[in-house]
C-alpha cells in the first residue's frame, strides 16, 4: 500500500510540472503577440490608399488649370513620397502648366506655375539671355519664312552725314545777316535775322576760275548727301516668337446665337509685324538704340547646325567698288536714250519706250 501511495504522488507532481510548463509557454506567447500589436500602428496597414491629383485632359503649356481638367485617384500610401504628388485638388486650381501636360499625368509642384508667378514666355528665355521684339516686314524677316527656333544673323544699315561739332547741325552752315529796324540804328531788340532760307546763301568756298582769271565763291547745289554703311550687328540670334504673343486658352466657350445681320466675333490673330529674338543683354541694348535711331535691321537665316562665329567687313560705297571690282563709268561722248536717272524694279514698272 505504501508503494502505491508513493507512485500516485509522483504522478501528481509530474502532471503539475507539465501544467506549469504549459502555462509558462502560453504566457510567453501572449507577451510576444502583445509586443507585435503595439508596434503595428507605426506602419501603414497593408492596402492603405490616399488620393492624388491627375489631369483628365491635355493642358497646353501656360494654360490656366481649372477644376474641370482635374480629378483624384487612389494611390498606395506606402509608395507616396512626401512632397511629390499633390493630394489637395484646391491647391492646383488657378495654377498654370509649366509644360504641355497629357491626360492622366499625376501633378507635382515642379510642373506648375503658381497663380502669382511670372509669364509663360519667360520660361523660354535661356539663363543669361533676354528676349527683345524687333519690328519687321516681309523683306526684313526672310520673306516671312521665320519660325520659332530659327537662327538668324542681324544686319544693320545706317546713313551718316557731316555735322558742325558745336551746333550739331548738318553742314554746310548757312549765312545770316542782321538788318537794323531803321537805317543807322543798331537796336538788337528790333534786329531781324535773315537765314539761308530767306537769302538763299549757304557756306561755300573760294576757288579760282581759270576762264575768268579771278576767284569765285562756290556754294553747294543741294543739301549734303548721306553716306550709307552696312554691317553685321548680331552674329547669331534665336527666334523666340514670330508676331505678337497670344496666350493659349483651353476653356471651352459655349457657342451663342448670333443675331441676324451681325458678323460673329472672332478672336484676334497674331500678326507678323514683329519677331522676338533671344540675344545677350548687351546686344539687346545695342539693338534697342538702333531701333530708336531709325537704323534699318535685316535678318538673314542661318543653318541651325552652323554655330561658327561670323566675321564680316562693313560695306560702304568704296568697299563695294573695290572688293567687287566695279569700275567708275567713263564720261563718254554718247549716252542711252531715253535718259535714265533712277533704277526701277522691272517687275513693277514697265520699261519706258523712246
Amino acid at each position: 500500500m505504501a508503494a502505491r501511495g508513493k507512485s500516485g504522488g509522483r504522478i501528481i507532481i509530474l502532471v503539475a510540472l507539465i501544467l506549469i510548463l504549459l502555462v509558462g509557454a502560453v504566457y510567453v506567447w501572449l507577451q510576444m503577440q502583445g509586443g507585435q500589436n503595439a508596434e503595428s500602428p507605426q506602419t501603414p496597414e497593408a492596402g492603405a490608399m490616399v488620393d492624388i491629383v491627375i489631369t483628365t485632359q491635355a493642358i497646353p503649356r501656360g494654360a490656366e488649370i481649372t477644376q474641370a481638367a482635374l480629378m483624384t485617384i487612389q494611390y498606395p500610401e506606402a509608395n507616396l513620397v512626401q512632397g511629390t504628388f499633390i493630394t489637395d485638388i484646391n491647391a492646383v486650381i488657378g495654377s498654370r502648366a509649366k509644360y504641355d501636360l497629357d491626360p492622366g499625368v499625376p501633378l507635382t509642384p515642379s510642373v506648375l506655375i503658381p497663380p502669382t508667378g511670372g509669364s509663360v514666355a519667360s520660361f523660354d528665355v535661356p539663363k543669361d539671355f533676354v528676349a527683345l521684339p524687333v519690328p519687321v516686314d516681309s523683306l526684313t524677316a526672310v520673306a516671312n519664312a521665320l519660325a520659332p527656333g530659327d537662327h538668324v544673323m542681324v544686319v544693320g544699315c545706317m546713313l551718316l552725314v557731316d555735322i558742325d561739332p558745336d551746333w550739331q547741325s548738318r553742314l554746310p552752315n548757312a549765312f545770316a545777316q542782321e538788318v537794323p529796324a531803321k537805317a543807322g540804328e543798331l537796336n538788337f531788340s528790333n534786329t531781324t535775322i535773315l537765314t539761308a532760307k530767306d537769302l538763299g546763301i549757304l557756306q561755300g568756298r573760294v576757288q579760282g576760275d581759270g576762264s575768268l582769271n579771278m576767284p569765285t565763291y562756290v556754294v553747294p547745289s543741294e543739301s549734303q548727301r548721306p553716306r550709307l554703311v552696312c554691317q553685321t550687328v548680331v552674329q547669331d540670334a534665336v527666334v523666340l516668337r514670330v508676331g505678337n504673343y497670344v496666350e493659349p486658352q483651353i476653356a471651352q466657350v459655349t457657342p451663342t446665337a448670333v443675331p441676324e445681320g451681325e458678323a460673329p466675333v472672332t478672336p484676334a490673330e497674331s500678326t507678323n509685324d514683329s519677331v522676338t529674338l533671344v540675344v545677350s543683354p548687351q546686344d539687346a541694348v545695342s539693338m534697342n538704340y538702333m531701333m530708336v535711331a531709325g537704323i534699318r535691321l535685316n535678318m538673314a537665316l542661318r543653318n541651325p547646325n552652323d554655330t561658327n562665329p561670323i566675321v564680316t567687313d562693313a560695306v560702304t560705297q568704296q568697299y563695294l567698288m573695290e572688293q567687287k571690282n566695279i569700275p567708275l563709268p567713263a564720261k563718254l561722248p554718247y549716252a542711252l536714250e531715253p535718259r535714265v536717272d533712277s533704277i526701277a524694279n522691272p517687275a513693277s514698272e514697265p520699261t519706258p519706250q523712246p
